[in-house]
């Protein structure tokens, strides 16, 4: 199995917060990773600087074989073409949707297609449409935003990401802004990508999915791995007091 990423020792701090202190991990193809952990243990910050939307201050990263940023004597480099190259195989869906308010449900998922792949726009109408049937959301290519449920506005958002075929899905705590009916709906969309294949990293509060669902386990407080299990094992059998105690509030 290849290695689709590969962290070592990431770290960030905001002003004198020290947020992450020193994050290693790797991530084959195919593999689903599931981190967990209190609010304010880093793992958004996590997430942001993998998908570029944040720089990390130290540390190396590595997707696809691609090298985006390294620790050198002078400071902490990043590879500005390889950015760019890297930024094409990774897709981010957000806890609270991001869809453009004043853009169709079509054009939300087609607009970067167009702008960023250089499809044209036949091309990245038949993408949207294809997902969108995937997603049971074909009736709704022509809706906005406001006009969707939390769950469906959540499917279009997993869609506009699939759409730039991306070869890593992260996502940022995807059911946190939804009730559990609509909740199992967005879980339902993740377990059918894994069952495709999809290399996936999730940020979750939902134990019993990651349970389900994970290959890799990575349990986050203040800024640390505290553990890491593989399969549901870290959540059967976790060997840290602090893992534990997290845990049992969940049973």
């Amino acid at each position: 199995m290849s290695m689709m990423l590969e962290a070592k020792n990431i770290r960030k701090s905001f002003a004198a917060a020290e947020i992450l202190k020193g994050i290693s991990f790797t991530l084959d193809k195919a593999q689903v990773l599931s981190i967990i952990g209190p609010s304010g243990s880093g793992k958004s910050t996590l997430l942001r600087i993998v998908t570029q939307l944040e720089k990390a201050d130290g540390g190396s990263l590595v997707i696809d074989d691609i090298p985006l940023f390294s620790d050198t004597p002078s400071g902490c480099v990043y590879n500005k073409e390889n950015m760019k190259a890297a930024s094409r195989k990774t897709g981010l869906v957000f806890q609270n949707f991001n869809l453009f308010p004043h853009f169709s449900v079509l054009r939300n998922i087609t607009e970067a297609q167009r702008a960023v792949l250089g499809r044209s726009r036949e091309e990245s109408e038949a993408k949207a449409f294809a997902l969108l049937k995937k997603m049971g959301l074909e009736d709704k290519a022509e809706s906005y935003p406001y006009q969707l449920s939390g769950g469906q506005a959540q499917r279009v958002s997993i869609a506009r990401a699939l759409a730039m075929d991306p070869e890593i899905l992260f996502f940022d705590e995807p059911t946190s802004a939804l009730d559990p009916e609509l909740t199992r709906e967005i879980l339902s969309v993740i377990r059918e990508l894994k069952e495709e294949k999809m290399t996936m990293v999730v940020v979750t509060h939902e134990m019993s999915f990651a349970k389900g669902i994970s290959d890799k386990v990575i349990f986050m407080d203040k800024g640390v791995i505290v553990e890491e299990g593989e399969g549901d094992e870290l959540f059967t059998n976790p060997r840290n007091e602090r893992t534990r105690l997290f845990l049992s509030n969940y049973d």
